[in-house]
């Protein structure tokens, strides 16, 4: 076994049930499973070993998550210049960021009033969701 899908498959679950049972929606999964970040989302990770059995070592071994590489080395060329974010950077990036939140939450009340004649939309407001939830992880990691 190596990868994601074949685990997923092994354990006997479909996306969706994964999904249902990891509380990660099956967009995060298939994405995982087609091309893992190099960097996982914690809230991903843990959702996904709890639902699996497995640790986080093993899955991250068994997917290919890759640590990150030591200051100053890179895959491809030079090491990369990081610059730092003044505060007015923070201030502007969190201000878009709460505007983007906003935005989302009116857009998942639309959806949740077609649900009732569209059932197909609760996928939707779980893409939603989760959308709002990594800007609100992104927002709690910037203060």
């Amino acid at each position: 076994m190596n990868s994601l899908r074949q685990l997923r498959k092994m354990k006997g679950f479909t996306m969706e049930q994964l999904a249902k049972k990891s509380g990660i929606s099956s967009k995060t999964i298939s994405l995982y499973e087609l091309n893992p970040p190099g960097r996982p989302s914690q809230k991903v990770v843990q959702g996904l070993c709890n639902a699996l059995e497995i640790s986080p070592e093993n899955l991250q071994e068994l997917i290919g998550m890759k640590s990150a590489p030591a200051k100053g080395v890179g895959m491809d060329g030079p090491p990369e210049v990081i610059t730092e974010l003044t505060e007015v950077h923070i201030s502007r990036i969190l201000a878009l960021i709460n505007k983007e939140i906003v935005e989302l939450q009116h857009l998942m009340t639309e959806c949740a009033s077609f649900t009732e004649d569209h059932p197909a939309m609760m996928k939707n407001i779980d893409y939603i969701d989760n959308d709002i939830d990594l800007l609100v992880d992104i927002t709690n990691r910037l203060m």
